[in-house]
């Protein structure tokens, strides 16, 4: 799964990484679990 947002800086805002993270976590949780 992956999800877009529109850039209008250089900077990716903090929000985003924070949900990025939080979406491998969740993910690779999972994975473990099988």
């Amino acid at each position: 799964m992956t999800i877009g947002f529109s850039k209008k800086s250089q900077k990716t805002p903090a929000q985003e990484i924070a949900l990025a993270e939080q979406r491998k976590k969740d993910y690779e949780k999972r994975l473990e679990k099988g």
